[in-house]
């Protein structure tokens, strides 16, 4: 069990939400922010997907402009170009802008006791593809053109490969360590003055919670004052949306509903998230507004996934928090719109809840993913935004509709519902707290529990 830790800042950016506040008014408003993708994720015309045999995604929740970031806080070391990683920046401009909500601000001084941790794997970026341009694939570019034209004259062939070279971004050694993934959590440390661990996790669509568990550990064994936690989903490119194609189920008709009988894969989102945590003891003296409190979370792997092993996980959590299951009032759920992950969810959900009895509480159940996509390695963390507002603001908010719900949600009879509309969030028992769980299930069956709980208004 947790010694309760405070979420004492946040942001975000993901499709149409340039901050927290932006997203929960598209939550609020039941907004689908997915739309036809960019030409630079989309595949080109002729041009047919390597795994022909999959669907390519038709649409996803994308970022556009608000992947720019400005540089004006970030201290530079060079003149950014076109081969840097910008995902190094992004990530940094929401550690800032996180820090700035809790009041804090960048560049302490005196350094801060506190660590940094960051969901991310760094795919096919500037920087990455850059250095390959300029060492592998110019070898191997001269390699075919020296196998066609085996007569051509060794001084043509280095003034070609020389053009080459000119075409591309200059190679930089700094920028290339700012493709690696570690690189970009050291980076953010040093920009807010923090002096304790800066790590990377990378664990798919749990890497939020990963990310979660490491701070919530280093704040409860005092080796760290302050935590700053986020998972970031850069935008996609083709390259990668076929890489993904061979193992995800995406969508064919361009539609993600969650929990939805019709539903036919999922779809794709951009963005990222982070978080300011503190000991709810510091964050009380130090007066901060908490949005939420971290009572417990849990990660598993399952041999076989089943919404029998995902609802063994769920309670497992709730005990570690010493709350009960049936306490949580709001399940913000992995509703990607692959039919059987949201088929285990909801079997799961509901074997926990049973059949409603009068008196008993019910449990709403929603998914932001059918408002910005399926963030996959931000899966948690967009989902943490969204819990932590509603229980900040004391709002059941609702779920972007779906015509047909699956069996389970969508009769009266059982004690979890879809939230098709914003309702109240009344408990009807004085002692008992609100609660939300964020439940995230990937594709492989392995799964994952964030329990938050509501900052009491008698602060004490």
């Amino acid at each position: 069990m947790y010694a309760p830790i405070a979420i004492v800042g946040m942001s975000c950016r993901f499709a149409e939400a340039a901050n927290p506040a932006a997203l929960w008014r598209n939550v609020m408003r039941r907004r689908c922010s997915l739309g036809p993708l960019s030409s630079f994720a989309a595949l080109p015309i002729g041009v047919q997907n390597l795994f022909a045999n999959r669907d390519y995604p038709p649409a996803g929740g994308q970022l556009g402009q608000l992947y720019a970031c400005v540089s004006a806080e970030q201290e530079f070391p060079r003149q950014m170009n076109a081969g840097e990683n910008q995902d190094l920046y992004f990530a940094t401009q929401l550690a800032f802008d996180a820090l700035a909500d809790a009041g804090m601000r960048p560049h302490a001084n005196p350094p801060v006791r506190g660590s940094v941790h960051l969901g991310y794997a760094p795919p096919f970026n500037s920087s990455t593809v850059n250095w390959l341009d300029h060492t592998m694939f110019i070898d191997q570019t001269m390699d075919i053109i020296a196998t066609f034209f085996p007569h051509a004259p060794e001084s043509k062939l280095a003034e070609l490969r020389s053009h080459l070279t000119e075409s591309l971004p200059a190679p930089n050694a700094e920028s290339f360590l700012t493709g690696t993934g570690h690189h970009v959590a050291v980076w953010i440390a040093r920009q807010a003055g923090f002096e304790g661990p800066a790590a990377i996790a990378d664990s798919g669509a749990l890497s939020a919670n990963a990310c979660f568990q490491s701070a919530v550990n280093a704040l409860c064994d005092g080796r760290a004052d302050v935590a700053l936690v986020g998972a970031v989903n850069p935008p996609f490119s083709s390259a990668v949306l076929q890489g993904l194609s061979g193992t995800i189920k995406f969508s064919r008709s361009g539609k993600l509903v969650p929990f939805d009988k019709s539903a036919d894969g999922t779809l794709p989102g951009e963005g990222g998230a982070f978080f300011v945590l503190k000991r709810r003891a510091d964050a009380l003296q130090a007066r901060d507004r908490i949005y939420a409190l971290i009572r417990s979370m849990s990660c598993a792997a399952p041999i076989e996934p089943s919404g029998a092993r995902l609802a063994s996980l769920f309670s497992d959590t709730c005990r570690m928090a010493d709350v009960p299951v049936k306490s949580v009032g709001l399940v913000e759920a992995a509703g990607s719109g692959e039919p059987g992950n949201d088929a285990r969810v909801v079997e799961a959900i509901c074997g926990l809840w049973g059949d409603h009895r009068p008196g008993e509480p019910l449990v709403g159940v929603g998914s932001v993913m059918g408002n910005i996509g399926h963030t996959m390695r931000a899966a948690v963390a967009a989902g943490a935004v969204k819990c932590a507002l509603a229980l900040h603001h004391r709002v059941l908010p609702p779920q972007v509709p779906a015509e047909h719900p699956l069996e389970g949600l969508d009769s009266e009879k059982s004690g979890a519902y879809l939230l098709a509309e914003a309702r109240p969030w009344i408990t009807g028992d004085s002692t008992s707290p609100r609660r939300a769980a964020v439940l995230e299930q990937d594709s492989e069956g392995r799964a994952s529990v964030l329990v938050l709980e509501e900052e009491p208004e008698d602060r004490t």
